[in-house]
């Protein structure tokens, strides 16, 4: 099953290279079905495996000069402060034991539902067609508006990253784009720029919490991811994006299922 792990780990970094987010919404079930570690457990390492991966796949877009750090300032300090919060009070704070109508779950049950569930959000907006959002149209929203509106995002999209250790790059790309103007590539480098610096605060509230990894398997995991965004990048050179993009959706779309029935059921 390691074997299959680490297959996976390649999978999961060839998307966040071929689509610039993504790929973290594969960690989590690795880690937990393929890897038998807890839920609450993987998501913590999922954050480290998303902060080390986006680095290394933004070095390239930096290098390019694609990444508008001022506006990944903007988004990425709220959004920090909510992955900080989620991982230091809100998950720890969750009742070992909870039931919704008729259902009960344990902790790490009711992380892997929601997990899955906003799995399956991101895969329905993800077979949609792209947005039209053109960086040469004006925004729609006055320019005093733009920091708080972006803020918001970034706070909310924060809680969400450190409840289910996912990086929320199909969250983020959206949101640059038209809260921002940004075109897709740029919207793409800064999201990774992003990702990594939230994802990363989110591993030292999980430090600070008294957590401990085993960071010889995180490195290991972390080498495959990289090889995979190195591989992403290529093939993305000789494959039509979009095509990878429906594929991928459907993929974390059956994904998601299974989680809500094995949980659940």
């Amino acid at each position: 099953m390691e074997v299959l792990g680490y297959g996976f780990a390649i999978l999961m970094g060839m998307v966040l290279g071929l689509l610039g987010g993504g790929g973290s919404l594969l960690t989590v079930p690795i880690l937990v079905y393929l890897f038998k570690m807890p839920a609450i457990t993987a998501t913590g390492y999922s954050l480290v495996v998303v902060a080390g991966t986006s680095l290394f796949g933004a070095i390239p877009y930096i290098r390019q000069k694609l990444v508008d750090f001022k506006i990944a300032a903007v988004f990425a300090v709220p959004s920090m402060v909510g992955v900080f919060s989620s991982r230091k009070w809100l998950l720890p704070a969750l009742p070992a034991e909870m039931s919704i109508g008729f259902i009960s779950f344990t902790k790490d049950q009711f992380i892997l539902v929601v997990f899955a569930v906003l799995v399956l959000i991101i895969s329905g907006f993800m077979l949609k067609k792209k947005s039209s959002v053109n960086s040469d149209v004006p925004s729609r929203f006055p320019k005093w508006a733009f920091p708080i509106i972006v803020g918001v995002e970034g706070l909310l999209v924060g809680v969400v990253t450190g409840f289910v250790g996912a990086g929320g790059g199909f969250m983020i790309v959206p949101a640059l784009m038209f809260f921002a103007n940004l075109p897709l590539r740029k919207a793409i480098a800064t999201s990774l720029v992003i990702i990594s610096l939230k994802s990363f605060v989110g591993f030292l509230g999980d430090i600070s919490s008294g957590v401990t990894f085993d960071w010889i398997f995180l490195m290991s995991f972390i080498s495959c991811t990289s090889f995979g965004v190195v591989l992403g990048a290529f093939i993305s050179k000789k494959v039509p994006v979009e095509w990878l993009r429906k594929g991928f959706a459907y993929l974390v779309m059956v994904m998601g299922v299974f989680i809500i029935l094995k949980e659940v059921y």
